[in-house]
């Protein structure tokens, strides 16, 4: 794998190639996501890019400035051009580009002692460990927002197993890996529904459209676990 994909620390600089995997590629897709949420901690500063980079807040130093990447200064800076050999911030020559607040912030990030390499964090979570929940809600757009006007938020009141309200999660997120959505990523497989062999499998196919799904639907009415056909 590490022969083949590089170490972690070069992923945000891979590009796609035609022999990657499709797994491989999809990560690869979502790579700017992903850079949204990795904090780093400073260390010698020798790795962090000093204006593209999310070191000192919750965005680059160029973004915060409003700067477009090809009008940054300097743009190869490092982190570490701006400690001293003492191992403080170097004031004045933060002072060539930065304003007071932002030096300010800077100098609240403590520089360790030791010669130690830069490391990277999750932002999105208090600990900074990666976990898939903080990154479903960061990709939907939750995090940061009042989560009482998600119209999907009656989900985790349900008295039901952790599992059934995940699948119900990726139901009404148009997230389940169904047949039709797998083949339009590139996946060489056959579309069609197993169950009828008619119609290209989606979500609205599987639970509405199928024949199978509405003899279901049918039964449900007759056993009066429902007062009626909710698709029709």
């Amino acid at each position: 794998m590490h022969a083949k994909y590089g170490s972690l620390k070069h992923f945000f600089e891979a590009r796609t190639k035609q022999t990657d995997s499709w797994v491989w590629k999809c990560l690869l897709h979502i790579k700017p996501f992903f850079k949204q949420g990795i904090r780093w901690k400073v260390g010698n500063g020798r790795t962090i890019k000093f204006w593209t980079d999310i070191w000192c807040s919750d965005d680059t130093l160029g973004s915060s400035l409003g700067l477009e990447l090809g009008n940054i200064p300097e743009a190869e800076l490092r982190v570490s051009n701006f400690i001293t050999p003492e191992k403080q911030w170097d004031t004045t020559k933060l002072r060539n580009y930065l304003s007071t607040d932002l030096i300010q912030r800077i100098h609240s990030i403590p520089i360790p002692h030791s010669d130690v390499a830069d490391s990277f964090c999750w932002g999105f979570t208090g600990s900074g460990e990666f976990f898939t929940k903080s990154a479903t809600w960061k990709a939907h757009d939750i995090i940061g927002r009042d989560q009482s006007t998600w119209k999907f938020k009656w989900i985790r009141k349900l008295d039901v197993m952790p599992k059934i309200r995940i699948f119900i999660w990726q139901l009404c997120h148009n997230a389940l890996p169904v047949k039709g959505t797998l083949f339009r990523r590139g996946l060489q497989i056959d579309p069609l529904c197993q169950a009828c062999l008619a119609e290209i499998e989606d979500i609205d196919h599987i639970f509405i459209h199928c024949s199978m799904a509405t003899r279901v639907w049918d039964m449900a009415v007759t056993h009066q676990w429902l007062p009626n056909q909710p698709f029709n």
